[in-house]
This record gives structure tokens, C-alpha cells and sequence, in this order.
């Protein structure tokens, strides 16, 4: 047989050379790219288990700080859920009942509607903020109707996925939007012609289901559909046709709606369609409909009240005049952020104060040729009008009477007392409601001040026995009650505050915005401007703010905060500080006055507007150069020039001779100077890089700073629950509680309830080691079409900030540092990302949109335990709850929510008090100057991914003084979140820590070992196999 033929060394070498190089490249590729993508693998593979080192004589002390109940996820889970079904017995709202409900148990139920089968329980798919649920996990409405017979003669007949409703020729798209969070308009119900052939059911009652999604990143379509429906939050013809039908087949037809928005209602209230009931379930997470049928029966009484107005027709309500997509002509955006044509977007509130049920109520008082609408007593229509359900609107199976028991006025303050009366038969709970109405005068004409006919003052929510009777007590101030003018001239030389006009304000107890109960007048006397010219001249409220707190009780303490580090620190008063929104409404645009009702209703006749000059140079910001310029050398407003808002002469002082680690200054107060000593040992030098890459790349996370022992945390995502991170951006939903969208949370009106949705939420954070919570969403509702209307409370900031407020003590309590969000004007999804400007004058801001987030930074608060002496014992103290706030994406006039000096820093943390962490919204933006800008102007943390500095920028002043002491109170601010959290847990006093390898490290370093080892293997063999060879061809030629 003849011999193979021998491969020669060139043809070998040609073969294996470039094997083992490739194996080495890889090698090399992923351990550089895994070393620069480290802090993007610790957050979603995890890093190394912490490693603590107490100090000496400290190894036995309790430092578990925030106790828990429960000892793993799943018990903490199912507490929550427990919790979250109490939100739905509260929060289900009865709009609509002629007598039908309660049914009766074992009676006949007869379901219709692709949303019974397929219900609308929370966000729709895997992209956006909100927590979504595991198909697995979903209670779906015929599990909580076991109480029933359940007819599902109709139900049997819906079979798969209905096709969506298309939009009309020429309309927008119901389809996808390009959104990379995926979403649509589509509305999706069955054909009526399905149940063709059903025979009647009798002694029966049909249980019909529409909903409605919600979708981050894409509003909801405001136009019309192909079958005439006229947009998204109407009832199409598929719908409509299939209410026929079940009132056809059955005795009775309850409507059951999921969606957290308002709907137009009028064709199922009155005429053919009339139903006999509307249950607006809203969207229940994912055990919320275990409680369906004990609603239905009357063992849960329905005592939810609607967080927003219901419009007949929600194309005449006034912000569908500014909805959507405007653009100037002649002002360019920023390249990637802009229009097609390359210019930037906008959006005017043309309506001013008067948005949602203020605008109604103002309207009915007056408007003569308005028709505002009435309802019977069962909630159907008896005069057909503008309003179809009033905020605050909600139906009861018992009899409820409420009056005024007591009314005084003692100087300033004023109390009143409600006698609520059940003359039902069975405990229930009832909410009580106070208004107010301002007195609308020449003054107010003279200075532009508005004044909405009705205004929410307080609520609250009261359990009566049945045929009981409960008091609900309030105290307020009549400052509560006072208007801002941004058109006062103040004597200190600032412009625009606070007043309290002379005359007749009527504090009404009503059973909505609308149903008067009672009425009484509180006079002023004398109009009083809180313009700051003393301290007399200063609201309380701002004083409130700004107090330092009471460790004990958590009151508010007769001196500014600040004067425990700086005596010389006065109270400072509300003035103005968006001076060029207020004037560009007034210049550019229309702003809707009672001075003028008919001729300034919002009205905007083309999508695209040219910029005048003034306008123009607002986005140069007085430096010749746009923000996305910003050269922090030169900048006269955050640069390093004297005179500048943040300009320092001085770095930081370096001191490591102290001992101090972060744990040390857990329970101390902002102010405390012993922050400073523990930020002077901040190596800046050969620091700064490293700490300034964390804090610009703090992707749902916090770094870890070791100059002062601070460890690194994990954040999540998750308005209605904790969205657990699995993996670069995959996440584990059946770890935690899914929770009702956050309109039901308003709709219970119960501010203890919601207290006890915050610690669960928080307890359920201690289990999965996530300090941070980008939550609560306090948003207005300005429109019903916004897509995230089911991410926001209500169109109140009243309720709104009550309801963050107790949310976010509650989760305080528990160790959870929330991030309010998303500050501010933060109302339209649509070009939201593309740096849309958003104009808005100053009244409206603070009265509405400002407002809601207000009431949060300055209401909320938390206790928490620490270790207060040398032998290791514990005291609490009490805190302000808020510490972390997340800046918006928009534009507030010509600069970003997170780059707004005015807000961050101005109002945020001088005028209302904030102390704590401001995060921006998540930001591809790719130039590192707008990061330098944004430090300055007062944002701390970059929610950004940080991949090792090189493919996203971090800042480019690493050096100048200026730049220190902007990133050193950066540091402090994530500091004092972060130390006041649960992410102290295990660290007494004096502790260092240390992380093992992370998993994935070790599995690199595992790969590396083996890789080279397979490498040095395969070079060996191939050295032996090539000196084989050599020897065997000398060996052949001798």
C-alpha cells in the first residue's frame, strides 16, 4: 500500500498559525470588552458577593437597620399582592347603576368581548418603565367569578386574536409607530355577527369588557379609525354592535371597563346603547380580578372615585388643541433630536390653568352657551353636555349622607369638620372632598392671575359602620388658597409671587368637582402678597419646605435647614424663575383668561410656527451658544467664570486622615458638617475619572466610591412593581408583586392604603437588593390620549402629590429610595425624546404641573434606625422621605429637564427644600458636553450606559475647581440617598467592605486559564509535530 503523503510545515503552519491567533484574539477581544463593559455585567449578571470588615469591637451589633417580615421574595411577594388587591377593592370605580348591582350570588353571568378573555391587567408589552406580567401568572375574569353561573355561550364563540381596527385614509397610523418600545393603537374586538344565532338568555346578565392600553414612548391615536370610530378612546363600531347584542340576548348589561384613562361614555349612558351598569374596573395587575366577583356581588362595596374628568367628546377638550406634533420653521435642532425638516419641536398649554375638570367647571360658570351636562341618580345621562363624569365622581352601593358638622376660622387657619353618615346596611367606605373657589377680581384681570372656578383643596377616606356615623377633620391655612401671579413686581427686585387676593373664598364639601353639598365663606380682608420682602412675606408652605425637621416627630422646626451649616441662611420666598416660558406664552402664543373665555380658547392653525427672535435666542442662552455647545471654560451661566451659578475659586480640600466611612454618617442631618469631613477624603486627583464614569454611566445603578466606603447599589424600573433585572435587559417578572396601574392607586383616594403599597413595595426591595425605585410617576393627565396616562395618578396635583407622598414614606420606611419623576412638563410622549421645548407661563406650572411634585419633596417622610453610640444601640430618626428625583427629557422652555439649573437647583432644592438625588431620564445623548452642563445645573447621576468612558462620554472637566466642587456635591447628594437607604443593611460604624470576584469575573478568568491553556497546548503540538517533521525529512534525505 502506498504511504500517505506527509503535509509539509508551510501548509501545517498556514493551518495553525492563524487557529491559535484567532483563539488569542478572542481571548483578548472579550476580556477587554467584558473589563470595559464591567459595571453593565455587575448590574445584570451581578458582581461579587460584599465582603464586610467591621471595626474592632463592633463584630456583634445589630446593623440590620430596616427589618423585614419576611425571610424570602416569594412570602414578600405574596404580601404584596395581598396589598395590591386591596388597591382594587378601593379603586374599582362604580360609574353607572340603575339597581342591578349587586347581583345576586349564583345568578347568570353571560361574558362578551375579546377583553374578557384577553384582559387588559397592565403595561401591554416587554418595553417601557412599567412592569408587565407573565401570562402564567394572571388571574383573568372568569377565575374571580366563581360566585356566578357563567354562561360562556358567547364566550365559547371568540376564538383567537380579533383583527385590530385600522386608521382611517390619511389619519395617523394605528400600527407601530417605529417606537422601540413596540406598542400600537389598534383596537381590537370581535365582530357582533359571532354570536349570531344565540338564543336568549333569560333572568341574565351580560358582562361586557373593553379596554384600552396605555404604551411609554407613543401616545395614543387622537384620530379616526376606518370604521368611523373618531380615535382611540371611543367606542368602535365592533364594540358598540356587541353591547346590541348582549342587550339583545340578556336581561341586564354591565359594561366593564379596563383602561386607565378617561373614554367617551355618552353612547352607552343614555339612548339605544344604555347599559344598566358601568364598572370601571381600570387595569388590575395580576391578581386584581380574584376580587371581580365579590364586587359584583356586593360582598366589596365600590367606593373608588374617578382621578380625572370624563368628557362627551375628547376632541373639544382644550389640550387637544396642542396635542401631537409641532415644529418651528426656523429654529434647528440638534443633530438626531429634531423634526425631518431639521428643526426643533414644541408644544404651548394654551389652556393654562384651566386643564381637566378645570376647565369644565369654569366653563359652566362663565360661559353661557356651555352646556356642562347632568346625570341622574343612577349615573346615566338626564342632560346631555360637555361632562359625562365629573373628577372626583363615583357611585356607592350604600346611601352615604355627608354635611359640614363644624366650620372656623381662627386667624389664618381654618377647620372644618364632616359628619358622614352610612344608612346602608353594611360597613363601607366613603370619600370626602373639599373645594375651593377664588375670588375672581380687577386685580386678577390687571395682573393676568387666574382663577379656576373649583379647585381640590383636601380628601380623604373614611371606613362607617353600617347605619354609623364618623367625623373626618381638616385643617388649612388660607394661604392654601393663594393664586401665583408671575406678573407681580416685588420690592426685593424679583418678580412674580404668591397672593392672596381680598375677598370672598366659598370652601364647598362636595361629592365630586361638580355636586355641591354644602358651602361656607372664609373673607380676606386685605390682599397679601407673599413676595419675600420680610419673612412675614413668605408663605408657610415655602418655610415647610424649607425647615430644617424635628428628628422625633418629623415637625417642621422654626429655622431654615441650611442654617445649620450656614447661619446666615434666610427663608426664601416663590418667585419667579421661568421667566421666558411666562413671556414667550404671552408674546408668541395664547393663554386662555376669563377675561376673555371665548376669545382665547386654545387654537393653534398650523403644526408649524416660526420663532421670533427673542425666541431664537433663548436656545443660545445668552452665550451666543446653544446648550449641546456648552464650553464649560467660557459658559457666563454654569462654566468656569466668575461670577457664573456654580463657579468655585478653590478645589476640594484632600484629607485622608480621617477614618470616616459613608455608614458613619447614616441618621445625620444634610447639613451636618461632619459630610464634609467624610468628602474630604475624596482623592480627586486619581479619582475623579473613575467616579465621574460612575456617576455619568449610573445605568440602574449607583457606583461605588471607595475614597469614602460608599457601596455601589442597584436600581429598577416599575411604577405598578420592581421590575428584578435578570440580564442586560431582560428581567424576571415572577419575582415580584405586579400591582394595579397607578390611576387605581388614585382612585382609592386613601393615602393610608397607598402608605401601605410603598413599604410592601419597599419590603419587597430588601429581598432583591434594589435600593432605588425610578417610581412614583406624578405627571399630570393633561390629555387622556397621553400614553402613559396609566403610568400617572390623576390630572390633580392635589391628589397626585398626596397619593406620591404616601407612597413614598411608605417605601421610605422600608429602606426604599424612590425616584419622583419625571420633573417636569413631562406630559406628551410623542417627542418627548427629541428635546421637545415645552412653553408653559408660571402660574399654571406652580399651581398644576410644578405642584404635584412639590407636595412629595416637602410632605414626605420616613424613619430610620441607625447606631448611635460606641456601645452599638439604636435610635431612629425621622427624615424628609423624598431623596431622589429623576429630571425629565423635554426641554422646560429652551433647556432640558435635567440641564435646568433653574429647576434643579433654584427651585428644587432652595426654594422647596430637596435634599437628596437627582437622576436624569435614560439619555443616549452621545456628547459629553451636555454631561458637563448637567452636573452643574444640578442633576447628580446620569442614567446612562457607561462603557468604560470610551464609547459613551462621561464629562470632559476633570480639573478645574469649578468642576470639583460640582462633582463633590454630586457625590454627597447620592451619598445621603444611599446611606438613609436599606443598601446600609450589615454595615456598623467603621465597617470597610470589599467585593468578591464577580461571577462572570471568574468565569472570564476560568475561560482565560483554559483558553491559553488550549493555546499553549496547541502551540506545543505544533512545535513538537514541526520538529518531527524537520527530523523526518532530514532523516529521508540521508
Amino acid at each position: 500500500m502506498e504511504n500517505k503523503k506527509r503535509m509539509s510545515n508551510g501548509k501545517f503552519l498556514a493551518i495553525w498559525i492563524p487557529i491559535l491567533s484567532v483563539i488569542v484574539v478572542l481571548l483578548i477581544v472579550v476580556t477587554v470588552g467584558m473589563n470595559m463593559f464591567s459595571s453593565v455585567m455587575d448590574t445584570y449578571i451581578g458582581r461579587g458577593e460584599r465582603v464586610e470588615v467591621p471595626l474592632e469591637g463592633t463584630e456583634g451589633w445589630d446593623s440590620q437597620y430596616n427589618k423585614t417580615d419576611y425571610t424570602t421574595g416569594a412570602e414578600a411577594k405574596a404580601a404584596g399582592i395581598t396589598v395590591a388587591n386591596k388597591v382594587v377593592d378601593e379603586g374599582v370605580i362604580l360609574l353607572k347603576n340603575d339597581g342591578v348591582l349587586p347581583l345576586a350570588k349564583q345568578s347568570t353571568v353571560v361574558p362578551f368581548g375579546y377583553r374578557y378573555i384577553e384582559p387588559v391587567l397592565g403595561q401591554p408589552s416587554s418595553g417601557g418603565a412599567a412592569k408587565w406580567i407573565l401570562e402564567s401568572e394572571r388571574t383573568l375574569p372568569e377565575a374571580g367569578l366563581t360566585d356566578f353561573v357563567i354562561n360562556n355561550s358567547a364566550a365559547d364563540r371568540m376564538v383567537g386574536e380579533p383583527q385590530g381596527l385600522a386608521e382611517a385614509p390619511g389619519t395617523s397610523t394605528a400600527g407601530d409607530t417605529g417606537s422601540p418600545l413596540g406598542g400600537n393603537s389598534y383596537i381590537y374586538e370581535y365582530p357582533a355577527s359571532i354570536y349570531d344565532g344565540l338564543a336568549a338568555i333569560p333572568n341574565s346578565t351580560a358582562l361586557v369588557f373593553v379596554g384600552r392600553y396605555g404604551q411609554e414612548n407613543q401616545d395614543k391615536k387622537c384620530d379616526a379609525y376606518e370604521d368611523g370610530t373618531p380615535h382611540y378612546l371611543a367606542l368602535s363600531q365592533n364594540e358598540r354592535d356587541t353591547i346590541a347584542k348582549a342587550k339583545e340576548l340578556c336581561t341586564n348589561v354591565v359594561l366593564v371597563l379596563q383602561t386607565a384613562g378617561a373614554m367617551e361614555l355618552a353612547p352607552v349612558m343614555a339612548g339605544d346603547l344604555e347599559v344598566d351598569a358601568i364598572l370601571m374596573m381600570g387595569q388590575v395587575g395580576q391578581d386584581g380580578y380574584s376580587r371581580f366577583g365579590k364586587i359584583l356581588s356586593g360582598d366589596i362595596v365600590p367606593s373608588g372615585r374617578t382621578p380625572h374628568v370624563y368628557a362627551t367628546d375628547l376632541t373639544k377638550d382644550p389640550s387637544y388643541a396642542n396635542w401631537g406634533t409641532y415644529e418651528y420653521t426656523n429654529v434647528p435642532g440638534i443633530s438626531g433630536y429634531t423634526s425631518p425638516s431639521g428643526n426643533r419641536y414644541f408644544l404651548e398649554y394654551q389652556e393654562g390653568v384651566y386643564m381637566g375638570y378645570r376647565y369644565y367647571e369654569t366653563a359652566d360658570e362663565v360661559d353661557d352657551s356651555f352646556v356642562y351636562g347632568e346625570l341622574d341618580e343612577y349615573g346615566g345621562i338626564e342632560t346631555a353636555g360637555a361632562v359625562t363624569y365629573p373628577f372626583g365622581y363615583g357611585l356607592s352601593y350604600n346611601e352615604f349622607v355627608q354635611s359640614i358638622d363644624e366650620f372656623g376660622v381662627n386667624g389664618d387657619t381654618v377647620t372644618v369638620r364632616v359628619k358622614v353618615e352610612n344608612k346602608g346596611s353594611v360597613a363601607a367606605k366613603e370619600v370626602v372632598q373639599l373645594y375651593y373657589s377664588a375670588p375672581y377680581t380687577d386685580l386678577s384681570r390687571q395682573y393676568k392671575i387666574e382663577k379656576p372656578s373649583v379647585q381640590l383643596l383636601a380628601f380623604d377616606k373614611v371606613e362607617v359602620p353600617a347605619g354609623g356615623t364618623e367625623y373626618v377633620d381638616f385643617e388649612f391655612l388660607k394661604e392654601d388658597m393663594a393664586s401665583y401671579s408671575y406678573m407681580h413686581e416685588n420690592s426685593n427686585g424679583t418678580k412674580g409671587c404668591y397672593v392672596l387676593e381680598a375677598g370672598d373664598y366659598t370652601v364647598s364639601l362636595r361629592a365630586n368637582s361638580h355636586d355641591v353639598i354644602e358651602e361656607r365663606t372664609v373673607n380676606v380682608a386685605e390682599t397679601f402678597w407673599y413676595d419675600g420682602s420680610d419673612d412675614a412675606h413668605i408663605r408657610n408652605y415655602d418655610k415647610f419646605g424649607q425647615s430644617a425637621i424635628d428628628p422625633e416627630t418629623g415637625e417642621t422646626l422654626p429655622y431654615p435647614a441650611k442654617a445649620e451649616h450656614d447661619s446666615s441662611a434666610q427663608y426664601v420666598a416663590a418667585t419667579n424663575l421661568f421667566q421666558a416660558s411666562s413671556d414667550y406664552m404671552n408674546r408668541q402664543s395664547t393663554i386662555l383668561t376669563r377675561s376673555n373665555w371665548a376669545g382665547t380658547q386654545p387654537n393653534q392653525p398650523s403644526r408649524t410656527k416660526e420663532a421670533d427672535e427673542i425666541t431664537r435666542g433663548l436656545f443660545d442662552r445668552g452665550n451666543g451658544t446653544a446648550l449641546e455647545e456648552f464650553d464649560y471654560a467660557t459658559d457666563k451661566i454654569l462654566g468656569n467664570v466668575e461670577g457664573s451659578l456654580v463657579y468655585s475659586a478653590e478645589k476640594p480640600v484632600f484629607d485622608d486622615s480621617s477614618t470616616l466611612t459613608a455608614i458613619d454618617l447614616r441618621g445625620l442631618s444634610y447639613y451636618d458638617e461632619t459630610w464634609d469631613e467624610l468628602l474630604n477624603q475624596i482623592d480627586w486627583e486619581n479619582n475623579v475619572e473613575t467616579i465621574m464614569e460612575g456617576l455619568s454611566g449610573s445605568d440602574y445603578r449607583t457606583p461605588t466610591i471607595e475614597d469614602i466606603g460608599l457601596p455601589g447599589t442597584e436600581s429598577a424600573d416599575g411604577v405598578n412593581g420592581l421590575k428584578k433585572s435578570s440580564g442586560y435587559f431582560q428581567y424576571d417578572m415572577s419575582l415580584t408583586a405586579t400591582y394595579p396601574m397607578t390611576t387605581v392607586w388614585a382612585a382609592t383616594f386613601n393615602t393610608d392604603l397607598i402608605y401601605e403599597v410603598g413599604k410592601i413595595i419597599g419590603e419587597e426591595s430588601q429581598q432583591h437588593d434594589i435600593m432605588g425605585l425610578y417610581a412614583p410617576a406624578v405627571n399630570l393627565n393633561r390629555s387622556a390620549f397621553c400614553g402613559r396616562v396609566y403610568e400617572y395618578f390623576s390630572e390633580d396635583p392635589v391628589l397626585s402629590g398626596k397619593i406620591a407622598s404616601a407612597m413614598i414614606s411608605g417605601a421610605g420606611d422600608s429602606g426604599l429610595t424612590t425616584y419622583i419623576k419625571h420633573f417636569a412638563l413631562n406630559n406628551q410622549e410623542t417627542h418627548r425624546a427629541k428635546v421637545m421645548s415645552v412653553w408653559c407661563d408660571e402660574q399654571s406650572m406652580r399651581e398644576l404641573y410644578l405642584k404635584a411634585f412639590e407636595i412629595p419633596v416637602k410632605e414626605a417622610r420616613k424613619t430610620i434606625t441607625y447606631i448611635s453610640d460606641e456601645n452599638g444601640n439604636h435610635s431612629t430618626r425621622v427624615m424628609r422621605g423624598a431623596t431622589g428625583l429623576m429630571a425629565a427629557q423635554i426641554n422646560i422652555g429652551a433647556e432640558p429637564g435635567h440641564a435646568n439649573y433653574a429647576l434643579l437647583t433654584s427651585l428644587l432644592r432652595n426654594e422647596w427644600g430637596f435634599e437628596g438625588c437627582v437622576i436624569s431620564d435614560y439619555w443616549f445623548w452621545m456628547d459629553n458636553r451636555l454631561r458637563d452642563a448637567t452636573f452643574r445645573a444640578g442633576c447628580d447621576t446620569y442614567l446612562c450606559l457607561s462603557i468604560g468612558g470610551i464609547l459613551i462620554p462621561t464629562v470632559t472637566d476633570f480639573e478645574s475647581a469649578t468642576a470639583l466642587n460640582v462633582y463633590r456635591n454630586n457625590v454627597k447628594n447620592l451619598a445621603y440617598a444611599v446611606v438613609n437607604s436599606h443598601a446600609m443593611n450589615g454595615l456598623a460604624p467603621g465597617t470597610v467592605f470589599y467585593f468578591k470576584m464577580a461571577p462572570w469575573a471568574v468565569g472570564l478568568l476560568i475561560g482565560n486559564i483554559v483558553g491559553y491553556a488550549l493555546v499553549l497546548a496547541g502551540v506545543t503540538f505544533v512545535f513538537i509535530r514541526v520538529i518531527r517533521v524537520k527530523k523526518a525529512e532530514k532523516a529521508e534525505k540521508a
